[in-house]
């Protein structure tokens, strides 16, 4: 799985995953760097000058592992809140995240899937952070947007009717691997910033290529065998 991204506040987004939280990275020069999530590999490339893209995205924490890696990231950066609480729990999916900023204004997501993700007894590190199991994708029409990733295989986690509001998670729930489809103008979770469409691009084990271009347009293809 890679996802690239683009990044303002360049130097600083990458001092930050670098050397602040010490990612695993494969690579790094003056425009661009990457780094390692278990098996995703996630590129930044610096943003043109004057452009501000943010993004949701969320990594996933060992099943044993959610409260030595909330302290860990207290240690780094102030969490955010919502309604003065400073992590959620998810019944439906047996789930704990955090929520934070980094320095090009992304909303990261530290997710425990105490049901779905494996245990770690090593000290949490970034090293511990086991994938991307969320990268959200802003569209203009979820309901065209949703019939597009199912064109390619990616089907709605729970198999319920895709709603054109809303939050809708497109994947298996057995992979707990999703893409999750917002209209523009939707206020994130943890955050006071409204969602807007950017440019990226994902390739997924499946073949599947994803990627928002320049005029928001959502694409969807499958690798030429």
């Amino acid at each position: 799985q890679n996802v690239t991204m683009y990044a303002s506040n360049f130097e600083k987004t990458k001092l930050f995953y670098l050397t602040h939280l010490a990612f695993p990275f494969t690579s790094e020069d003056e425009n661009s760097f990457s780094i390692l999530v278990g098996q995703t590999t996630i590129t930044f490339h610096k943003a043109l000058e004057g452009d501000t893209p943010f993004y949701h995205f969320a990594f996933n924490v060992p099943s044993n592992q959610f409260d030595e890696a909330k302290a860990w990231a207290k240690s780094k950066v102030p969490l955010s809140t919502e309604e003065g609480d400073d992590e959620v729990y998810f019944e439906n999916i047996d789930a704990k995240s955090i929520y934070f900023e980094d320095p090009a204004g992304n909303i990261v997501e530290f997710i425990c899937r105490l049901s779905d993700a494996t245990a770690s007894h090593e000290p949490f590190s970034a090293a511990s952070l086991q994938k991307m199991s969320e990268m959200s994708l802003v569209v203009q029409n979820k309901l065209e947007a949703s019939s597009l990733l199912q064109d390619v295989g990616i089907f709605n986690r729970s198999d319920e009717e895709i709603l054109s509001t809303g939050l809708t998670f497109m994947g298996d729930r057995a992979d707990a691997t999703y893409l999750l489809l917002v209209n523009e103008g939707r206020t994130w979770y943890f955050s006071t910033k409204q969602a807007v469409s950017y440019s990226l691009s994902i390739t997924l084990t499946n073949g599947a290529l994803i990627s928002i271009d320049d005029n928001r347009q959502l694409h969807c293809t499958t690798k030429v065998q």
